[in-house]
């Protein structure tokens, strides 16, 4: 086998260990928690984005939430509870594929 041959097989597999090793690794300890939840017989993740800032979306499902208006609500509510805090405000992102919600946990919920 010739020297430079040699050496790109040993790149090649180097870099291929890394790229294996990073999909092993394990989630971070700071990574936000998903929450999963059925709304109107769909499934969604919750998660929170920041402090002040929860997103839900859809599981499997390539539409647009915004399409289906009747979930808008059942979603805040689930956030509400999940979360804690009171849903302030709402938006679509991501093409309409994701819901974010803006909380206010100094008002949290007397449920």
């Amino acid at each position: 086998m010739r020297r430079g041959t040699k050496n790109r097989m040993k790149a090649l597999l180097a870099a291929g260990s890394v790229f294996l090793s990073a999909c092993a690794l394990p989630t971070s300890p700071g990574e936000p928690v998903a929450h999963k939840v059925n709304v109107d017989g769909a499934p969604y993740l919750l998660s929170p984005l920041t402090a002040s800032t929860w997103t839900a979306t859809a599981v499997g499902i390539t539409r647009p939430l915004a399409s289906r208006s009747s979930s808008r609500a059942a979603l805040l509510q689930a956030i509400e509870k999940i979360s804690d805090c009171k849903v302030t405000d709402s938006d679509y992102s991501r093409q309409g594929r994701q819901l974010d919600a803006q909380v206010d946990c100094g008002s949290k919920l007397k449920n």
